[in-house]
């Protein structure tokens, strides 16, 4: 079997006009349901679909077949959505560099869910992100260490709780022992000045969005507690 660096999984939510995400040759592909047509979209076939297939037409399905894609099919009565099965699932194929990309847009429900999905404990110990036009966004609940460039757009939003010591570098408007409330917009639309950037916090969950020009930039090193 062919070694894959990481897996990108496309979901079915709005395939962006803009995007930076770049698929490689070694990149393991999921189609998670209707997420399938951005891929057909792209020319590509996924090596997996998997999901309910309610998004998915029997033209589509018959085309996967043809090709020889693995198909893991689940009823749609289920307890989990198909994006969180199929990060599940590349978690269970010893994946650690999980890419979730098309999961923003389209339900309004479905992107929170989407998502919240960066706080599974099951990617504790993966680099995982959210791929979304020229934005990445991360979940971070101890320390992250993030490859910038001057200018780029950094937001800092808390995740269901108050977040506690949230201290930065390489940003525009430093923050320092800082706060931050769900209720409150302190941490949007920072700057940054330098190539790292650095978010530090003392408690809760904290995404950090980051406006990028390339997605081949080096990974963020995400510290968790």
């Amino acid at each position: 079997m062919k070694n894959f660096r990481r897996a990108i999984l496309f979901a079915n939510g709005d395939f962006p006009e803009e995007h930076s995400l770049i698929i490689e040759k070694d990149d393991f592909l999921v189609a998670v349901d209707g997420g399938l047509r951005h891929l057909i979209h792209l020319g590509l076939m996924p090596q997996l679909l998997i999901g309910d297939l309610d998004s998915v037409s029997p033209q589509e399905l018959g085309s996967c077949m043809d090709w020889g894609v693995e198909v893991l099919r689940f009823p749609p009565e289920k307890d989990l959505t198909d994006l969180e099965l199929a990060i599940l699932e590349v978690l269970r194929r010893g994946f650690n560099e999980i890419v979730l990309t098309c999961a923003i847009g389209g339900r309004l429900d479905h992107t929170l869910g989407n998502l919240a999905l960066l706080a599974l404990p099951d990617l504790r110990d993966c680099h995982t992100y959210i791929s979304h036009g020229n934005t990445a966004i991360y979940l971070i609940n101890d320390h992250i260490d993030l490859p910038s460039y001057p200018g780029n757009l950094i937001s800092l939003l808390p995740w269901g709780e108050v977040v506690q010591g949230v201290t930065t570098a390489g940003l525009h408007y430093a923050l320092n022992d800082a706060t931050l409330y769900p209720w409150k917009t302190l941490g949007l639309s920072n700057v940054a000045t330098s190539h790292q950037v650095t978010a530090s916090l003392k408690s809760g969950h904290l995404f950090l969005f980051h406006a990028v020009s390339y997605t081949h930039l080096t990974l963020p090193t995400i510290y968790h507690v």
